[in-house]
């Protein structure tokens, strides 16, 4: 019993430390996924396919959750890794062994709920930025570069040491009390298969599985213990003297280190599976995003000619080819053909730029922020197909379409400033100008700004077209890579959309997010 006993420890304590290395942010990118579906839930913009393959880690981490229990909580949590090394040091070396009243735990419990309630009251619904210093989880997260969490983490690395106090006198004392995620997943975990299975009837007077709990469970009172507080531990299952309490999964009692095993195996398929749903959604959604949009969006006076046409541009290594649709007067579709650019690049523009086109009619859309050269090849495929699409009409009806894409080099000056049509900068295509465009906020041009991260250092480079932010560059940046990558892969495109620096934060890589956005501030001011 005694060696079965530390060969499961051995292995919770050996997968913990493998997760606080390989995958040290799921916390904050799990919390994070959640503040973002709230706030666009909020804001009537949640569309779940479009969030999908930004939150792998949340849709791996609930669903989990819900199926067995806290096990991310026992097993994978970083933060809580961090409380189980306080606490064992605290224990073991310095001999510390302190008990919290079972009342005093059991009210302090609620803490963090209030927790919870608060970040989502004043913190996300109400914007307040209190907490962009003061996040003792993004202090943990950068704590290897001391100097920059000690001057810009001042109260987060307070409130961190203050935990770190806390878990030396209380096993899990952030778990118990404060973390807010945990206060999710003890309502979600309710429902999961995995229980601890406990009849009381069998027990002794000994109490050894409650006085071994990790979250101080009164294990003792119940009969079984369904998620809740329980964080699968497991540690009640192997300390039982009489084997009378047991892992259960679907009402039958299984071995603790196969119920473990099916946790991580569990968390790496979901992971894998929502690592291809991502990619397979991020492929083929705006196919069907493009039609479901143009049936949506219309004008009563359409403003191309209907047929399939055909086009080519440069790309970024080669030839780009596309075919355009156009029913009803209407771009209805845009498929590329041909393109044999970086994959990782070209895909993030293939995926996007086709549905923007359908959804404005128009060729005057923003490039893809680190897919420029892709986007814009795109862009101009489209535009050297819709040559003929355009060319065939009318004065009048071209008049009218706000938007019109055409291409015909010998149309008369005063038909391109009725239509509002301006030279294309390097195709003897011509580009019709928004209303937005034409007044645009900014002077076309590359701009150059600089801002610190969480470290600093950090430059950006804007491009400006058409007096829109068209693509932004992050040309250096000496932030932690696993922070500022979160950061990096969302600000900038961010800011494209709203063609606006007032966009939010990336919850966990705060300063890096910071840093670019003053740093785009600083370039724009230069327009």
């Amino acid at each position: 019993m005694k060696t079965k006993i530390q060969k499961m420890q051995i292995l919770r304590i050996v997968v913990q430390i493998a997760f606080l290395f390989l995958l040290p942010g799921l916390f904050t990118l799990t919390f994070s996924g959640i503040k973002s579906i709230y706030l666009s839930i909020i804001k009537g913009t949640f569309n779940l396919a479009q969030s999908y393959p930004n939150m792998i880690e949340l849709f791996t981490i609930i669903p989990l959750t819900i199926i067995l229990g806290r096990f991310f909580c026992g097993w994978m949590c970083a933060f809580g890794t961090f409380n189980d090394i306080i606490y064992k040091i605290s224990r073991h070396i310095f001999k510390v062994n302190f008990k919290v009243n079972s009342a005093t735990d059991a009210t302090f419990k609620y803490v963090k709920y209030l927790v919870l309630v608060m970040l989502i009251v004043f913190v996300w619904t109400m914007g307040s930025t209190i907490f962009v210093t003061s996040n003792p989880w993004d202090a943990f997260g950068q704590i290897t570069n001391f100097p920059q969490v000690i001057s810009k983490y001042t109260v987060g690395f307070i409130l961190l040491v203050l935990i770190g106090i806390g878990a030396a006198f209380i096993e899990r004392f952030f778990c118990r009390y404060l973390c807010p995620l945990g206060a999710i997943f003890s309502i979600t975990s309710k429902l999961s298969i995995f229980k601890i299975n406990k009849p009381n009837d069998k027990c002794g007077k000994c109490r050894i599985c409650t006085n071994n709990c990790s979250m101080g469970i009164q294990l003792y009172k119940v009969k079984e213990q369904r998620g809740g507080e329980c964080i699968s531990c497991l540690r009640c299952v192997e300390v039982c003297p009489r084997r009378n309490t047991q892992a259960n999964i679907l009402n039958e009692n299984v071995n603790p280190a196969l119920a473990s095993s099916i946790a991580i195996v569990g968390f790496g398929a979901i992971y894998a599976l929502n690592n291809l749903g991502g990619d397979a959604v991020t492929r083929y959604m705006p196919t069907t995003a493009s039609v479901s949009s143009t049936v949506a969006t219309g004008s009563q006076q359409g403003k191309y000619k209907d047929g399939i046409y055909k086009g080519t541009a440069d790309g970024y290594q080669s030839t780009i080819a596309v075919t355009v649709t156009v029913k009803g007067g209407k771009i209805t579709d845009v498929k590329v053909d041909s393109i044999n650019d970086t994959p990782g690049y070209y895909e993030r523009a293939q995926n996007g730029i086709p549905s923007e086109i359908i959804k404005s009619q128009s060729t005057d859309v923003d490039a893809v922020s680190g897919a420029t050269h892709s986007s814009d090849g795109i862009i101009n495929a489209v535009k050297d197909a819709l040559k003929t699409g355009a060319s065939s009409l009318s004065t009048n009806n071209t008049t009218s379409a706000s938007n019109a894409v055409l291409a015909d080099n010998s149309t008369s000056q005063n038909t391109k400033q009725a239509q509002n049509i301006v030279p294309a900068p390097s195709s003897s295509t011509t580009v019709t100008t928004q209303a937005s465009s034409a007044t645009g906020k900014y002077k076309d041009g590359t701009y150059t700004g600089t801002a610190d991260g969480f470290r600093p250092g950090l430059q950006v480079s804007v491009t400006v077209k058409s007096g829109k932010i068209r693509d932004i560059e992050i040309t250096q940046i000496n932030d932690t890579p696993r922070f500022y990558q979160q950061a990096v892969s969302v600000v900038p495109n961010e800011i494209i959309q709203s063609q606006s620096t007032a966009v939010d934060t990336v919850s966990g890589a705060t300063y890096s997010s910071s840093g670019i956005i003053n740093a785009v501030k600083d370039a724009l001011s230069k327009a």
